[in-house]
Parts: C-alpha cells; sequence; structure tokens
C-alpha cells in the first residue's frame, strides 16, 4: 500500500511537472510603431515583413501598419530576425531582431517620406539611443513635446511601468512625471526649456534601477524623442 501510494504521488508530480511545461510559452512576436521623423506623424498601411534568419531557411511573415501606425506579428519561432517595411516606394531594413519564447519585441520603424532614400537600422547598435527632432503639425510654438522609450539594455526589450520624471533645468518646482505604458512608452506636453529626463524601475529584492539624460533642449513647436535604457541586470 506504501509503495502505491509513492508511485501515486510520483504519477501526480510528473504530471503536473509536464501540465507546466506545457503552459510556458514557446513563440514571441514583433510589434511596434511606423511613423514619419520629421512630423512624427503615423504612417498607415505601410507594408511590413519579417523575416526569420535561421540558417537554410528563409521564412517570412507579412503585415501592413493600420490607421494609428501601429502593427503586430505574433507566434513567431525564437531567433533571429530581419524586418523590411515599405512605403511611398521608401524601403526600411532593421537587422539582428531578437525574439524571445513568451516576449513582444517592440521595433518603431521610421520613415523620411520628404526624402525616400533606403534605411538599412541595426536593431543593436548605438544610434538606438540618438534623440530624434521632429515638428508636429498640430503643436504650437508655446508647447513643446517630449516623448521616447523606455528599454532595458541587455534584451532590448520594453520597460513598462517604469517611472519617467522630466524636469527643466535645476527648478524642482517645474517637473513632470508619468509611467511607461504597455509599450515603453512615455510622453510630456510641456513647455520649451532644457530638461533632464529619468526613468526609474523598481526590481524585487534589488531596490530601484535609474537612467538619467540631461540637458535635453527643446524648442517651441518642436517634439524630442529620448531612448531611455535601463540595466535591468545590474
Amino acid at each position: 500500500m506504501r509503495m502505491f501510494l509513492i508511485l501515486l504521488v510520483a504519477m501526480a508530480a510528473c504530471t503536473a511537472s509536464s501540465q507546466r511545461a506545457s503552459m510556458r510559452p514557446t513563440t514571441g512576436g514583433i510589434a511596434g510603431l511606423a511613423r514619419d521623423m520629421d512630423s512624427g506623424d503615423p504612417v498607415a498601411k505601410a507594408e511590413i515583413r519579417i523575416l526569420w534568419l535561421q540558417q537554410g531557411t528563409n521564412q517570412g511573415r507579412t503585415t501592413t501598419s493600420g490607421d494609428n501606425g501601429l502593427y503586430d506579428i505574433e507566434t513567431l519561432v525564437p531567433g533571429k530576425y530581419q524586418l523590411v517595411a515599405v512605403f511611398a516606394g521608401q524601403p526600411v531594413e532593421v537587422s539582428n531582431i531578437d525574439v524571445r519564447a513568451g516576449q513582444i519585441t517592440m521595433v518603431d520603424i521610421v520613415f523620411t517620406l520628404g526624402r525616400p532614400d533606403p534605411i538599412k537600422v541595426d536593431f543593436g547598435s548605438a544610434k538606438a539611443s540618438q534623440i530624434e527632432r521632429y515638428r508636429p503639425s498640430n503643436v504650437t510654438a508655446s508647447v513643446a513635446i517630449i516623448e521616447g522609450t523606455v528599454s532595458d539594455t541587455a534584451t532590448k526589450q520594453r520597460v513598462a511601468g517604469a517611472v519617467v520624471t522630466a524636469v527643466i533645468g535645476d527648478d524642482s518646482n517645474r517637473t513632470q512625471q508619468t509611467v511607461s505604458d504597455d509599450h515603453g512608452r512615455f510622453r510630456f506636453e510641456t513647455y520649451p526649456g532644457t530638461y533632464s529626463v529619468s526613468a526609474y524601475y523598481s526590481v524585487g529584492g534589488r531596490g530601484q534601477i535609474e537612467v538619467r539624460r540631461s540637458n535635453i533642449s527643446v524648442q517651441g513647436a518642436e517634439a524630442v524623442h529620448v531612448p531611455l535604457w535601463i540595466e535591468m541586470d545590474r
């Protein structure tokens, strides 16, 4: 009887372990925003193709960006991918995109509609940290926009729930704060000036991880895109 109970417990443990394994995600995805560099406006109906760079294969998936410029492709096998997007005859190629099981890799696509030359971007390069500027068509001279993304330096995954703060000069009374959304994005509608922008994220057992970028100038009727990278494994 005792041996029977031991076997029964062992079988139950194996079944539970098998169920947990079957519940683990086996695929990931790529999603993002297609927009114009000069105006910041979303680009709708861009043709987007994802290529899996596994040796000996050339499998691809296609989609188009929606009216809001957003796109997503799910159920991708983990691995390295290349993205090729085309709009108004301009191709944008993004290489070295790492897709992991259970995660969505956010890849924004930036077209230069007034200068439709081919664009090639290495997703893992330092250029991902560059601050971009554009002129939104619906922003007045008394208003400035600071927006951007919060990402993990190691995995390139966006970080949701990070607390982002914008301070103009050294004036703590002119501070704005928000939280990065599910896609790791943040946005401030503020005044022209020179800002420090920081983000912090609380990790259980390790306290707060913070990153800061200073001397970010923004003029009236201008928007700046500020990427913030947090070392989650530090």
